[in-house]
């Protein structure tokens, strides 16, 4: 699978952005859990026979000024853009 995951309709879909040990790559974590639940957020699978639990706080998915969620399918190639600006140069 290539790309940022896809969000699952009822589900958080919060993401945790984490590199690789060696500095080559970006994976995408992201909550499985109901949509709304309460706590931590969490991925869980399985690696062969055996389960892997990965929990969070912060969904780290830009948000817009009301809370809503955007993504402007780049994935951090631009090091230098500060996506907290909000003027505008006209």
């Amino acid at each position: 699978m290539f790309g940022q995951p896809e969000d699952v309709e009822g589900e958080c879909n919060a993401h945790l952005y984490i590199g690789d040990d060696f500095g080559d790559g970006i994976a995408t974590v992201r909550c499985h859990l109901p949509k709304g639940h309460d706590g931590q957020h969490q991925e869980k699978f399985y690696r062969g026979e055996d389960p892997v639990v990965i929990t969070w706080m912060k969904d780290e998915r830009y948000k817009d000024e009301n809370g809503e969620v955007w993504d402007d399918g780049d994935d951090f190639d631009d090091e230098d853009e500060d996506i907290t600006s909000t003027s505008s140069s006209e």
